[in-house]
């Protein structure tokens, strides 16, 4: 079973509408005190020290990966991962400690690895290299490999903690993490789990594909495309910089309730947890950033329905430049899954519709936009297929639309707005999902094939801005092996 995400280590701008756009509201900040910052650090520190002490104790029970640990093959977890099943939910809920599998005593430590070599073609070559060292199209990359301790630590403490390193800005750096502590009471006569999880990346913690840290594309590419569309905040704005640490429950099996709060973390923890530096210096936030989930799942048979809301609010320093106040970013979501769990027939479908308030104060002082409240909407839906656990076919649909602003805008749009769309096509085999070979029966790996069509870029389909470039020069077919061991 594996719960990783291979859009974490990606480069903040991306080549779908999940993107994170490099505009001046995402930009800047000054770095806060370090006292602000430290209650958040010093809990993660205290969690992975913990951790590190109780690593081997007599009797406990941890494992190199979800599915030695639990003894289930990975379609238990994931009907095509990273994509969870309602038993793969639980199993993230409940704190990656369920048991079954190998153990300690065993001699298998609970560490993990996963590389992604990729192939990327563009329908038109780029003006200039993604990055110096390769070629303007038809780039070959180790895109991303990553460590992993995941699963139990001991009694009800398990971690998600992820070491990644980005082919493309060639860092090492703490990815995606989350350590939580869950444990099982009863209120009403009622099954209740509930927990405490501290995490880098809002929305991270979550167990339903619509949110933005496990949504789709679940792969995509970081060398193209070269015009990305401008994304809202909690579309990974934060990821990897900030620290989180919030409480959790799951009542009856059916209601879930998440209140996170995240705080800025100083640009020399950054850098000790190699973050690159053009990412330390693009988005700064003030005090504590709120973040809200709720969700409402039924399940009946092979069927399973969600239906939900996610949020996050927070004042973030543009540029880094102090003077001029802050920008108010408020994100609010809705998001609905709905799958079927059959043999040997898995259907998902999946919506999200996140809105985004913008009240630019700085941005718009600094002479960064032409308008002091804007909106960004992004929508999208897709639907999964997966046969027999080993054969996926995938198809999305994303757009971006919102307030025109010429200073934002203007240089990629001849008609100043945000707004694009396009579809994405996914085929995938997955050779391991019910075992892996005799020698090695935990390998898993996902072959595949993705192609995103843009319809719309910067709100035009033809030379948008003004510099003959179209929104069909940006198709991008990417080929990958995600191979997880």
């Amino acid at each position: 079973m594996s719960g990783v995400d291979a859009k974490r280590g990606r480069p903040p701008a991306q080549g779908t509408a999940d993107s994170v756009a490099e505009s001046p509201i995402r930009k800047g900040g000054a770095n806060l005190p370090a006292a602000t910052a430290f209650g958040g650090v010093a809990i993660l520190a205290a969690a992975v020290v913990g951790a590190a002490l109780v690593i081997k104790p007599p009797g406990a029970s941890a494992l190199p990966s979800f599915a030695r640990q639990t003894g289930q093959p990975c379609s238990t977890c994931h009907t095509a991962f990273p994509q969870l099943t309602p038993f793969g939910r639980r199993f993230k809920l409940g704190g990656y400690t369920m048991g079954g599998g190998l153990t300690w005593e065993q001699g298998v430590p609970p560490i993990a690895a996963m590389v992604i070599p990729t192939f990327t073609h563009t329908d038109v070559n780029q003006d200039k290299p993604p990055v110096p060292w390769l070629h303007t199209n038809n780039n070959v990359l180790l895109q991303q490999g990553s460590m992993f301790y995941a699963g139990q630590i001991y009694g009800n403490l398990g971690a998600f903690i992820q070491g990644t390193y980005d082919g493309a800005s060639q860092h090492i750096f703490l990815d995606a993490s989350d350590i939580r502590y869950a444990d099982t009471t009863k209120l009403f006569d009622l099954d209740v789990t509930y927990g405490i999880s501290v995490n880098n990346a809002p929305s991270v913690q979550d167990v339903w594909n619509t949110t933005p840290a496990w949504g789709f594309p679940f792969v995509a590419s970081t060398l193209a495309p070269q015009f990305s569309l401008p994304g809202t905040l909690i579309e990974g704005g934060l990821s990897n910089i900030v620290i989180g640490t919030g409480a959790y429950t799951f009542w009856n099996d059916m209601l879930y309730l998440d209140v996170s709060a995240y705080q800025n973390l100083s640009a020399q923890a950054l850098k000790r947890l190699g973050v690159p530096p053009d990412v330390i210096g693009s988005i700064s936030i003030d005090g504590v950033a709120p973040y809200w989930r709720a969700a409402f799942e039924y399940n009946v048979g092979e069927h399973s329905f969600e239906v939900g809301t996610f949020g996050l609010h927070a004042n973030t320093l543009p540029a880094r430049v102090a003077g001029f106040g802050f920008d108010e970013i408020t994100d609010v979501a809705f998001d609905a899954q709905y799958q079927f769990i059959g043999d040997p027939h898995n259907i998902t479908i999946r919506a999200v519709n996140i809105h985004e308030t913008q009240k630019l104060n700085s941005t718009f002082l600094q002479g960064g936009s032409s308008n002091l409240n804007n909106s960004l909407d992004s929508f999208k839906t897709s639907i999964e297929y997966v046969y027999d656990h080993t054969y996926s076919l995938s198809a999305g649909y994303f757009s971006v639309y919102g307030s025109a602003d010429a200073m934002l805008y203007g240089a990629n749009s001849l008609v100043n707005l945000p707004n694009g769309k396009g579809i994405i096509f996914d085929a995938a085999f997955l050779p391991f999902s019910k075992g892996g070979p005799s020698v090695y029966p935990w390998l898993n790996a996902k072959i595949g094939v993705s192609y995103t069509s843009y319809l719309k870029i910067f709100g035009g389909v033809t030379n948008f801005d003004g510099a003959s470039h179209n929104a069909s020069g940006n198709n991008t077919v990417l080929l990958y092996s995600w191979i997880a061991f």
